[in-house]
């Protein structure tokens, strides 16, 4: 009888496996909250609670398998290990802010707002107001730009294509290298081979790289290799870029570590030169407060003012 107790009270196999599970993701957590630069916190952000999740449910599968066939289903072991393992599928499904390793550390680079006239954010900044961006480790940081005019981003409402900003003249938001260059994406507002459609990837400094996305199609006057000063032409607003948040012509721009889209860290920068709301500021960080085409844009309005 003392062996046969001894061996109910050992931990079943599945039951150690929701423990570790849980170490893991606690691991993770710790891994995240030291924000490393490069690209390894990056695939853990999007793909660690996801495998955790998906080990959790399989666990959770066999262990429900396992206490139906062998009761008493409600042993305390297996109790807390269903609620362990509930714990690790509820925590994965929900998105977190990325802990990004530059994020209290901006870009000194000046850059500018690169359009003439008054532009309003209607997603992104460097603060909180924003958090949907904050899911997104490359674009943490990013800003998505969009013209009013009468109340409205287009001539025609049911029309996308007829966005204010379309055909805008963009210019070089700060001086560097062009490293990458996208200058065939369509403009039809699909999700072609990345979202950002057409885009200009400028170097500003080591492991800093601005994006300049959704451009038209055929634009984009520069090459990889050249170098562009603040100002200088780098083609125009189009309908390449694709958004479920922004389906309509607009501009983008963020700063991340790496050159490959998507597979990189976001990296603060402000506009600087620049007036906000009407106030002319040395550094504007202006915040897109979320925006879709049925609601009033409430984002901050700036432009270039030097």
């Amino acid at each position: 009888m003392a062996t046969e107790s001894k061996s109910s009270a050992r931990p079943e196999a599945w039951v150690v496996a929701a423990w570790l599970i849980v170490a893991a993701e606690l691991g993770l957590a710790v891994f995240l909250g030291l924000k490393r630069p490069g690209v390894a916190p990056v695939k853990a952000y999007l793909y660690g609670p996801w495998l955790l999740a998906l080990a959790a449910f399989l666990v959770g599968v066999f262990g429900l398998w396992r206490s139906i066939r062998r009761p008493p289903f409600g042993a305390t072991q297996r109790l807390v290990a269903f609620g362990l393992l509930f714990f690790v599928v509820g925590t994965a499904s929900y998105g977190l802010p990325f802990p990004a390793a530059r994020s209290t550390r901006p870009t000194l680079a000046r850059i500018r707002v690169p359009v003439a006239g008054e532009w309003t954010v209607a997603w992104g900044g460097v603060d909180d107001a924003s958090a949907i961006w904050r899911t997104r480790p490359d674009r943490c940081f990013a800003y998505v730009l969009v013209q009013e005019r009468d109340g409205s981003t287009r001539a025609s409402p049911s029309d996308p294509a007829s966005a204010h900003a379309r055909g805008a003249t963009v210019l070089a938001p700060a001086s560097g290298t062009v490293v990458r260059v996208v200058n065939d994406v369509p403009d039809d507002g699909a999700l072609h081979a990345d979202d950002l459609g057409n885009h200009v990837v400028i170097e500003l400094a080591p492991d800093e790289f601005l994006f300049v996305s959704g451009l038209e199609r055929g634009s984009i006057p520069v090459a990889a290799g050249a170098t562009v000063a603040a100002g200088d032409a780098l083609g125009r607003v189009g309908f390449s870029a694709f958004s479920p948040l922004c389906p309509e012509p607009h501009l983008g721009l963020h700063v991340q570590d790496t050159p490959e889209p998507f597979w990189g860290q976001g990296i603060p920068f402000y506009f600087w030169e620049s007036a906000q709301n009407g106030q002319k500021l040395p550094r504007a960080a202006p915040a897109g407060r979320g925006w879709f085409p049925a609601r009033a844009l409430t984002g901050d309005r700036v432009r270039h003012e030097p």
